[in-house]
């Protein structure tokens, strides 16, 4: 079975209302607690509104994208304010602040910008943690967080609608999902490198 054919299979019974409640979370959930993969799953749940729901892919991409954002926001602003609220009381241990300042400081970047570059290559896990105990300005970060998924996700939905224009419905499902392998793939080697960099350099 194709990738495609099991996102459908595991997501059709949800309904697009379901499935739209799901995109939320997920998006949430990769921001506040572990990575969810979401590149693969807004380009599953485009390709299931449009051939699956019949939705016209203009509304769907657009949707798909308001929710991305919305998610992204909501994990790393409630994250952010868990880890100010415990830093507020002493209750982060002082050794893990030094280690995660001591790794934003092998960074390119040592602002808010690395919300940036995690869009392309993972700089720090957890990003609303970061911005908690760095100290970084919230409303700055978020805004780079809206931006950094808006350029990255309005990419990837233009390829999925662009391909699915040009080619059958599932040549463009797999070309799609191909190149967001590729991309996370990439963005994970990245991501493994920077933290050898920073090993070698502890």
């Amino acid at each position: 079975m194709a990738l495609g054919d099991w996102f459908e299979a595991v997501f059709a019974f949800l309904g697009a209302p379901g499935l739209l409640a799901a995109m939320f979370l997920i998006f949430l959930v990769d921001a506040a607690i572990f990575p969810a993969l979401p590149e693969v799953f807004i380009v599953a749940f485009y390709f299931q509104l449009t051939f699956g729901f019949q939705w016209a892919p203009p509304v769907a991409a657009i949707t798909l994208l308001a929710l991305a954002l919305a998610g992204d926001v909501s994990g790393n602003a409630g994250l952010y304010a868990l880890v100010r609220f415990l830093k507020s009381r002493g209750r982060v241990p002082a050794r893990l602040e030094r280690i995660m300042q001591k790794w934003v400081q092998v960074l390119l970047v040592k602002d808010e910008r690395v919300v940036l570059v995690n869009r392309i290559a993972p700089a720090v896990p957890l990003t609303g943690a970061f911005i908690a105990v760095c100290g970084w300005d919230i409303r700055r970060a978020l805004g780079y967080v809206v931006l950094g998924g808006f350029l990255k996700y309005a990419f990837l939905l233009l390829l999925a609608g662009w391909l699915s224009v040009q080619l059958s419905p599932d040549l463009a499902r797999l070309i799609t999902f191909a190149a967001v392998i590729v991309f996370v793939v990439a963005s994970v080697a990245a991501g493994q490198w920077r933290k050898k960099k920073w090993e070698a350099g502890a």
